[in-house]
């Protein structure tokens, strides 16, 4: 009888923390659906060891430090097209970590109550690592990057801002670490 009790006790604490963790992880989509908002309506902001930091606002209309760039129209629509690509990018990363987060907090408390935190945090990170080198990733990334190299055609002053290099796709579509900063 006292092993039967104590399993219902386990099993009725292992419930609450499940609804407990729930409610955690209905903060946390609202919160990454919060940060989606801000990215999009927010000017994207570059920066560049040795330069002032830079931006560019929902328009395509591009600040370095305190100056305003005049470009022309084409100018802003690469600019802008180069924009929507990284908040793609961003948006598919967002929709990703969502995705995980309402799993992650039920069977975090369940892999605490069982022992098995250490094979839940590798499993984790196996995710993370699965996500960053999906074919969906690796096209928004590779999208980032043909956007990226036009813009810096049309705007030579964006040139230290940008990062992602052809080896960074090339790494992420083959599964290799790579480090391509947006």
């Amino acid at each position: 009888m006292f092993q039967t009790h104590r399993t219902r006790l386990a099993g009725a604490i292992l419930i609450l923390a499940t609804m407990l963790t729930s409610g955690c992880s209905g903060v946390a989509t609202r919160e990454i659906e919060s940060a989606r908002v801000e990215v999009h309506h927010e000017p994207l902001g570059m920066n560049a060891k040795g330069y002032p930091d830079a931006s560019i606002d929902a328009t395509g209309a591009v600040k370095i430090g305190s100056d305003s760039l005049v470009l022309s129209d084409a100018q802003k629509a690469r600019t802008l097209h180069y924009r929507e690509a990284v908040l793609a990018l961003v948006d598919l990363s967002l929709d990703k970590a969502a995705q995980m987060t309402r799993h992650v907090m039920a069977r975090t408390v369940f892999a605490m109550m069982t022992g098995r935190l250490d094979s839940m945090e590798q499993k984790l990170e196996k995710q993370g690592l699965a996500l960053a080198h999906s074919p969906a990733f690796c096209a928004a990334l590779d999208d980032v990057k043909q956007r990226q190299d036009q813009m810096v055609q049309s705007v030579v002053n964006l040139r230290p801002y940008v990062y992602v290099s052809q080896q960074d796709v090339d790494d992420c579509t083959a599964g290799r670490p790579y480090e391509a900063g947006i």
